[in-house]
């Protein structure tokens, strides 16, 4: 099967969203996989490395890691039920942030989503940055959850967004 977004032409191949030699996507199979990642959770919110460890070895996850130069540089998590995922993480090591990275590894863990036909997440309302990526994707606002996430001012708001994928048969 391919996936692509509903809006036409938004996907190409996976080869073609790591166009230089020195960016490569891995699939996160197992807790070997994963110690490479622990710097990009370091002094960050979100998800723990622990938690997000913890969900690799289950039949319902699906993560995938973005290397540069043999580092790991930004890594995705989703939780899948039926044909439905939910975005968990999407993270980009501090240093690496606006190179696209997270953009590129995000395109190619929703072509290799096979079987999902929606994918869901929820973001915190003041990170203007992941909204501003997750609408140039496609996804769509659907909801808001008031008082969400913990914040240094009290709590903030989780924007709910979601991206339904065509599943089409590939031809061979």
């Amino acid at each position: 099967m391919a996936l692509k977004s509903s809006m036409p032409g938004q996907y190409s191949s996976l080869c073609a969203t790591v166009p230089d030699s020195s960016t490569a996507v891995q699939v996160l199979t197992d807790l070997r996989g994963t110690a490479h990642l622990k710097p990009l959770y370091e002094n960050t919110d979100g998800p723990s490395y622990e938690f997000l460890k913890g969900l690799v070895a289950q039949a319902h996850c699906s993560a995938w890691c973005l290397f540069r130069d043999e580092k790991a540089v930004a890594a995705i998590w989703y939780q899948r039920a039926g044909d439905r995922a939910d975005m968990i993480d999407l993270r980009v090591l501090a240093s690496s942030r606006r190179q696209g990275l997270g953009k590129r590894l995000l395109r190619a863990s929703l072509i290799a989503l096979e079987g999902v036909t929606t994918v869901d997440l929820e973001v915190r309302e003041s990170n203007l940055a992941a909204q501003a990526l997750y609408r140039a994707m496609g996804f769509q606002e659907t909801g808001r959850r008031p008082d969400y996430y913990a914040a240094a001012s009290g709590r903030e708001p989780a924007i709910l967004m979601s991206l339904a994928l065509n599943v089409d048969e590939a031809v061979s």
